[in-house]
């Protein structure tokens, strides 16, 4: 553990209290740092940024605040995040041994277990501070598991970030009541911030109930207009309902709010999409050469790797094919031909484009990733179901996907279609609608938006 070493730089020790007191003179840099904080719980990082800003400009000593900055700033790659938060832990001169517990479990986030253990450590020292027990309980092992959070929603009944999560993690586990309940009640709480309100609009429109989900989302970005994810919920609304082209404009309204060059890209590549499902292939293919240019521009290697794996794939499912193999070989030459995703890419892009061969060479190295129940097993049949279907042997396709997870978009659109190679068209309409019709829409998943596409194209 690191924390015998932190204790040894910790310069001024002083008994701690029940809540975090940060090391201070200035009444207006504690201000802004609390503010700040809150603002990261309801993942409102870029205005959190500005108040974490704010904090260091009324004292440049506060450590604190350049370790939580660091690691809540939009816009940063990992490598540059995890150098900031380790210079600034680094540089922290006088803190209490409080401020460097949690300066020290945000430097470990990576390994969670020895994060929530530090985290765990800070709230015992500081019981009745529920910014702490937040993330204790957000850090906690489980998978999700609602307890620890619920626990923290009891002991602060008042702390509107809790209920958020909460909510979240009660309605992944089936919940929704549970999970409707926590986030009216972070909306009661939380009445004027925007992500009350983008958290309950997602999840009424995860429960299909877009007309509400749309008030909400709308409201949020009444309440600011720099919470750009709320027209990223407008845009997924738009698109439920049949409206790509007002889906589109409000990508943009996100892009034209976008608190960085690198969100600027992600929402980008999103436009890219929106133009790809409405079969656009032109228009989608040159909003991704506009993200690769940006990228380039940043300097980015693996974001370059990403668009450049977009492309090829969707290069692919476009029906041109022409520059897979090249978009492809620039994603390697940036960012590694043997990572993961670059295999699957591979893999993906050859197998919808055509190229059988390359394709099974890819699935067979991309078999060596995959261990049972992971993504990548999933990725690898649906891949094998595609090749199967390209050599028209539906039922060699099916027997690919035996076992997969059939609430995955990908592995229902497959099914789909090999249903219809079969002669079931009323068991292939019905994936295809489920497909379709699924309200949890994510621009940012280019496997959903892909099995959308090749669903929308069955004909059952």
């Amino acid at each position: 553990m690191a924390l015998p070493v932190a204790a040894q730089q910790v310069t001024v020790a002083s008994p701690a209290g029940e809540r975090l007191r940060v090391t201070t003179t200035s009444e207006e840099a504690s201000r802004h740092f609390f503010a700040g904080l809150t603002e990261a719980r309801h993942f409102f990082t870029s205005k959190a940024a500005m108040h974490f800003d704010a904090a260091i400009a009324a004292d440049q000593n506060l450590g604190l605040a350049h370790v939580v900055r660091a690691a809540t700033v939009p816009g940063l790659s990992q490598a540059e995040r995890t150098a900031e938060v380790n210079g600034s832990v680094a540089a922290m001169r006088g803190a209490t041994t409080s401020e460097m517990l949690i300066a020290l479990a945000i430097r470990d986030a990576s390994n969670q277990e020895q994060s929530h253990t530090l985290w765990e450590t800070a709230a015992k020292l500081m019981p009745g501070d529920p910014n702490i027990a937040f993330y204790a309980a957000l850090t906690a092992p489980g998978n999700g598991d609602p307890e620890p959070m619920r626990a923290v929603t009891e002991r602060f009944p008042d702390d509107a970030p809790s209920f958020n999560i909460l909510a979240y993690q009660l309605w992944l586990r089936g919940d929704h009541d549970g999970g409707f309940k926590a986030v009216r009640r972070y909306m009661e709480l939380a009445p004027d911030h925007p992500n009350a309100h983008d958290s309950y609009a997602e999840l009424l429109q995860w429960s299909g109930r877009l007309t509400e989900a749309q008030a909400h989302y709308s409201r949020a970005a009444q309440l600011d207009s720099s919470f750009s994810e709320a027209f990223m919920g407008l845009a997924e609304v738009a698109t439920l309902s049949g409206k790509g082209a007002e889906a589109r404009r409000q990508i943009q309204l996100a892009i034209a709010h976008s608190p960085s060059k690198a969100t600027t890209i992600a929402y980008t590549r999103d436009l890219a999409r929106s133009f790809m499902m409405d079969g656009m292939v032109k228009e989608g293919m040159d909003q991704f050469a506009n993200a690769l240019k940006d990228a380039q521009a940043l300097n980015r290697p693996n974001l370059i790797a990403q668009v450049h794996r977009d492309m090829a794939f969707f290069d692919a499912q476009g029906g041109r094919g022409m520059a897979v193999a090249s978009h492809l070989a620039a994603a390697a030459q940036a960012g590694g031909a043997d990572v993961p995703m670059q295999v699957e890419m591979t893999a993906a892009a050859h197998a919808v484009g055509g190229d059988i061969t390359v394709a099974r060479q890819a699935t067979q190295k991309l078999a060596t990733l995959a261990q049972p129940d992971n993504e990548y097993a999933t990725h690898a049949s649906v891949i094998n179901a595609i090749i199967a279907l390209r050599e028209n042997k539906p039922k060699d396709a099916l027997t690919q996907l035996a076992g997969a997870p059939l609430d995955d978009a990908w592995v229902r659109a497959l099914t789909a279609e090999c249903y219809v190679a079969a002669g079931n068209l009323a068991d292939a309409r019905a994936l295809k609608n489920q497909v379709l019709n699924d309200p949890r829409l994510n621009f940012d998943d280019g496997y959903n938006i892909s099995a959308r596409i090749r669903a929308a194209k069955i004909k059952a």
